[in-house]
């Protein structure tokens, strides 16, 4: 993100410089601490001064991208302002200083925006030169410098991301130096501890360069394509508001233009005076045309009447005889339920004589019931004499008495006999 020139010393002045120095000391300041001193941390950055000029690196290029990235929500925000009002057509170019002072007229923290100052260079341009020539080229340059901006801006980010990689190979190589500078082959056993720790304290400097450089190129990377993505929008802002909106004139050819207007103004009013002749003539069709629509709509609801009342009729006809049917239909239902009423009541009295001849047999039925019963008495009787005449061999006088008996029973089954035909 480029910021503007200031005069003087301030132009020398770095803040990102400034807020890294403060950020390593206090960095250090709180490592250097009694309960960090045995920190993994602590070992990776303090333990040889190589490791502090990366550390120190590293802290100004992450200020260096925090301050760039504050810049940002001003830059969106600047994106969705209306910059200029809505045009209508081309525009003559001495309205180029009327849009300069309302993007000049914009709050202080817009004016200082990437989109603002694109603009007002844009506008500048117009103003100066007092036409609209070589206008796409002088856009297509100043879109060209806003990319060259960027590139320079994050110098420092490249230089810390380019540098870093040799500051840890420079540490190691001085640690393998300290390790095995005046060794001989006789002290390796009593120093390779040493050497050892050397050399663990060498490839610590490489990690911690390592780490550093690609942290630096990944913000790197994200820091140029959100500013990238910034500057596409910045271009298509520019070109969809300024690219055509002024008119391109040559002074060589303004007789010719000022004879093309008149012509073109004396062909708008006699095409005008045309258009309105020929409107008046459409007019009048229209208005024939709608009467005689009228007309035939209004003999197309006469017949639609019309066939609505046949209609009317023939369906009250219809009633009238499917009335009538249903009327005859009933009549006839009525006498053939009375039909059916009347042999319904036959055989009802039918079944009242069926039920008096059931009485009459049951009646039958018990009388001989009773008579059955008497029977089986006098057989006990015979059964209980026979019994006695054995009992006191009488066997003559049982004879006689069964004949006796045999003889009473002929009879009363002959009064029983002649009881049942009469009771028939």
């Amino acid at each position: 993100m480029s910021h503007d020139r200031k005069p003087g010393f301030l132009r020398a002045f770095d803040p990102s410089f400034a807020l890294g120095t403060v950020c390593t000391i206090a960095f250090y300041a709180v490592i250097n601490q009694p309960p960090l001193r045995d920190s993994v941390l602590h070992r990776y950055t303090s333990e040889h001064v190589v490791e502090y000029a990366i550390v120190a690196l590293f802290i100004w290029g992450v200020i260096d991208i925090l301050l760039k990235l504050l810049f940002l929500p001003r830059e969106i925000l600047a994106l969705r302002q209306e910059w200029l009002p809505p045009r209508v057509g081309r525009e003559p170019a001495a309205n180029a200083a009327a849009l300069l002072e309302h993007v000049r007229s914009q709050p202080r923290w817009l004016q200082s925006s990437r989109v603002a100052r694109r603009l007002t260079q844009a506008l500048d341009y117009v103003t100066e030169s007092g036409s609209a020539e070589d206008y796409r080229e002088h856009l297509q340059y100043l879109s060209d410098q806003d990319d060259d901006n960027l590139q320079s801006n994050y110098m420092l980010v490249r230089f810390v991301a380019g540098v870093t990689p040799v500051l840890g190979f420079l540490g190691t190589v001085v640690h393998f130096g300290t390790a095995l500078s005046g060794i001989s082959f006789n002290e390796m056993a009593q120093r390779l501890s040493d050497v050892v720790g050397e050399m663990g304290s060498a490839f610590n400097t490489t990690t911690v360069a390592l780490a550093a450089a690609m942290t630096m190129l990944f913000s790197l990377f994200i820091c140029e394509r959100i500013e990238r993505s910034v500057g596409r929008s910045i271009d298509r802002l520019v070109d969809r508001e300024l690219l055509t909106r002024f008119e391109v004139k040559d002074p060589n050819i303004l007789p010719f233009l000022a004879a093309v207007e008149s012509a073109n103004e004396e062909s708008l009013r006699s095409i005008s005076t045309n258009l309105h002749r020929q409107t008046e003539v459409w007019s009048q069709s229209l208005d024939t045309l709608y009467e005689r629509f009228d007309q035939r709509q209004q003999q197309e609801l006469d017949g639609w009447r019309e066939a609505l009342e046949i209609l009317r009729e023939r369906h009250e006809a219809y009633d009238a005889g499917l009335e009538e049917r249903l009327r005859q239909t009933l009549a006839l239902v009525d006498s053939r339920q009375d039909q059916h009423m009347a042999q319904i009541q036959m055989m009802l009295e039918r079944a009242v004589s069926v039920r008096d001849d059931l009485t009459g047999l049951m009646k039958t039925l018990e009388s001989i019931a009773r008579g059955e019963g008497k029977l089986v008495e006098l057989q006990a009787s015979l059964t209980e004499n026979l019994r006695v005449l054995r009992e006191s061999q009488q066997i003559d006088q049982a004879m006689h008495g069964l004949t006796a008996a045999i003889h009473l029973l002929t009879a009363r089954h002959r009064q029983s006999g002649g009881f049942d035909s009469a009771a028939a």
